[in-house]
């Protein structure tokens, strides 16, 4: 029991001053004056005995006001302009006591002065941060630190910078850290991704710093996050919401964090030399581990045991599929039925009753997807060939589709519907291995004309004769036709009724009877 609630009970129970003070080993002296205090209080001897000891002791032992002096008067009405003068650039609290010590030859000194200016700024902006609020997988906070780490080149010996990323969940402060080459969208998200994984699961909220990889508008109450951001946290289950911009006390925890890798990994690295962003990621990934098994200062257990028994369990799922950043872009579609994508240059097929309509492109690394009034319209797997083309058949125009049909099996299947010595005729054509068959394909489509327009008997002549010359092509076969195998005949010596019968085509046709 309270010493001066046990006086104030043996007082009631008719104990005397000195019986009192033989019995809690007190002076008499103290005796008598918590009996002279109580005797005086407005609340009366019952009415103080049934108060909590905080309040009792307060009433007995609280004493006069510590600062009724005209020294702290003045310095109260003072405090505007201190906290006034506070703000500007380059002031001090030394340069502010000298001031004040001009103006009031006694008033405090120097420590007593900032004593009371602490007090008054405490009072006026207490601090929120409460390490105990955090919940278990409820944020992961995200920083740069603002020193870098850099590697050497082995092609052309520069030094080449890197930004550290952090990531922290700040209940267990388990810490994520890792050397990225840009603060640039794609390889923040990229670093984001990389502590998810390494958390093997997604906090409820992402706290990422205002950088403009992560806000494109900057307000106060609604900043507005940029679509990779957004698309991530959309694919991990999460939110994203920004620190407050110049309140570093939001993000306390990863600031500190930053501070503490200065001394856990800046330091041991800084007489190493890496020749690659892995090298040096995989020596930061060992200090890492280092620095989340070691016991935190004040506590029987370090980073990891505590996010391994609490904070694990309580992270979001991990979706079967890794984030893949997703760009946009809106493209017109070319009268060859393609769009014309990424630094690559490379072209998509989309289909050709939409040629010269915008449509709107969605893009990973691994796939492309095209929409048309809010429909998909084409998905192509990304390809990064210089160049090149991706397409489906039935996106091309019908002449296209054709054209993309064309094969030598196709013309020798063709020219086998007129018969044997045309498919052998064409057969010959793509048998040459000096050019690509791509190059025989005019003439193949000039012989199947030819076999389409020419009178069949003439046409299988010719046939035979380019056979029988090794001159299977297109013009050979062509100057027969057009002169009705005429040469060809007169070299063989054919008697009149065997050219008559071989080219009994025309009523007009005269045979060698008639120059005799």
């Amino acid at each position: 029991m309270n010493i001066i609630k046990q006086v104030l009970t043996g007082h009631k129970n008719g104990l005397s001053v000195r019986k009192m003070a033989e019995m809690y080993s007190m002076s008499p002296t103290t005796v008598q004056r918590y009996l002279t205090m109580a005797s005086e209080d407005s609340l009366g001897l019952d009415s103080l005995i049934i108060l909590e000891d905080p309040e009792l002791n307060h009433r007995f032992n609280g004493g006069n006001p510590a600062y009724c002096d005209e020294r702290f008067e003045d310095f109260k009405k003072r405090l505007p302009h201190f906290e006034k003068e506070l703000t500007k650039k380059h002031m001090t609290t030394s340069l502010l006591w000298e001031e004040y010590r001009k103006d009031v030859p006694n008033g405090y000194g120097l420590t007593q002065f900032r004593y009371h200016l602490k007090q008054n700024t405490a009072a006026v902006k207490p601090s929120t941060v409460l390490k105990m609020l955090h919940q278990p997988a409820g944020k992961m906070y995200i920083d740069f630190a603002g020193d870098k780490l850099s590697y050497v080149d082995m092609e052309t010996g520069e030094i080449v910078p890197v930004e550290t990323f952090a990531g922290v969940l700040p209940y267990s402060g388990y810490t994520f850290i890792t050397c990225i080459p840009s603060q640039g969208i794609e390889h923040f998200l990229g670093a984001v991704d990389a502590a998810i994984r390494f958390f093997e699961g997604a906090p409820r909220i992402l706290v990422p710093d205002n950088l403009r990889s992560a806000v494109k508008s900057f307000d106060k109450w609604s900043p507005g996050l940029t679509d990779g951001l957004n698309d991530l946290a959309t694919h991990y289950g999460c939110c994203a919401q920004p620190a407050r911009v110049r309140r570093p006390k939001d993000k306390a925890l990863v600031e500190d964090a930053v501070h503490k890798s200065y001394k856990r990994i800046y330091a041991p690295l800084r007489n190493r030399t890496f020749h690659s962003l892995q090298e040096l990621n995989g020596a930061i990934a060992e200090l890492l581990e280092k620095y989340n098994s070691r016991r935190m200062q004040g506590c029987d257990y370090s980073r990891i045991e505590r996010f391994l028994a609490v904070e694990n369990p309580e992270l979001l799922p991990l979706p079967p599929e890794r984030y893949q950043m997703k760009r946009h872009a809106v493209l017109t579609v070319a009268p060859n039925s393609f769009i014309q994508l990424g630094r690559e240059r490379h072209h998509y097929s989309v289909p050709c009753r939409l040629i010269s309509n915008k449509v709107e492109v969605v893009f990973t690394d691994t796939q492309v997807r095209i929409f048309h009034n809010g429909n998909c319209i084409a998905t192509h797997m990304r390809s990064f060939k210089q160049g090149g083309y991706t397409w489906v058949k039935e996106h091309l125009p019908s002449q296209t589709q054709a054209y993309y049909d064309y094969s030598p099996q196709y013309f020798i299947d063709k020219g086998a519907k007129y018969g044997s010595m045309v498919e052998h005729v064409l057969r010959e054509l793509f048998s040459a291995t000096d050019k690509p068959a791509e190059v025989y394909y005019r003439s193949a489509q000039g012989i199947l004309a030819l076999a389409r327009e020419t009178e069949p008997e003439i046409f299988l002549l010719a046939c035979k004769i380019s056979v029988q010359y090794g001159k299977c092509n297109y013009p050979f076969i062509n100057n027969l036709v057009k002169s009705k195998c005429q040469g060809y005949l007169a070299l063989q010596g054919k008697d009149t009724q065997a050219q008559e019968s071989a080219l009994s085509l025309h009523a007009n046709v005269r045979g060698a009877e008639a120059y005799k």
